[in-house]
């Protein structure tokens, strides 16, 4: 299935759903989230990816709700999306240039951010959510780390989403910042593009295998 107007379709709404988060009006935030991934569904792109887009989705739709049974929700979809995209990328590998030693800095230098983001983070945690965004937070940095299996286009969107993702858990759970939804916003909605555009239909090959 193709909509050859996907992209002018994904950035148009992803324009209104930033409006709607600028100017306050929570009809557009409604109506406008849930379109995003939906749209990008119609990317050429393979099917572990489109699978990570569902979940996406689907966590796009909790996270609209306030409490705390709509975030594990959200947190759950997200988690899975993560593994859907962890999939995606060490499949890619297959055709990426060998691993390089930097590499290992990547891995080091994201362990560090995820153990430091976590320690820093979790005294402002509900007890219940400890041990589930402790799990999160191990997933999406993986995430960012195989993302280097595949493209500078991935890998931007995989930092990206480690940093919108970051910014969502300081705003809810430490302390709220001017424009902190808006940032939050924009940076998931360019991450979700990029590693849609860096993940074509060349890796369809491997779905076959």
């Amino acid at each position: 299935m193709r909509f050859k107007g996907w992209l002018p379709g994904y950035l148009t709404v992803a324009l209104l759903q930033l409006i709607a988060l600028a100017a306050g009006w929570e009809w557009l935030r409604f109506v406008s989230k849930p379109l995003l991934m939906l749209i990008l569904l119609f990317a050429p792109t393979n099917g572990w990816i489109r699978t990570a887009l569902v979940f996406s989705w689907l966590g796009d739709i909790f996270l609209l709700n306030e409490g705390e049974h709509y975030f594990m929700a959200g947190l759950a979809s997200f988690l899975a999306a993560h593994v859907f995209y962890i999939i995606a990328f060490w499949r890619k590998r297959r055709d990426s240039q060998p691993r390089k030693p930097w590499n290992l800095y990547v891995v080091a230098g994201t362990g560090v951010y995820a153990a430091v983001f976590f320690l820093w983070l979790q005294p402002h945690l509900p007890g219940g959510l400890r041990l589930p965004v402790l799990l999160y937070t191990l997933v999406i940095a993986a995430m960012f780390i195989f993302s280097f299996f595949t493209n500078y286009f991935c890998i931007a969107g995989a930092a990206l989403f480690l940093v919108s993702d970051s910014l969502l858990a300081t705003n809810s759970f430490y302390q709220q910042f001017t424009g902190g939804s808006f940032l939050v916003m924009l940076t998931y909605i360019s991450a979700q593009l990029l590693i849609v555009l860096g993940s074509p239909e060349q890796t369809i090959k491997d779905e076959k295998n």
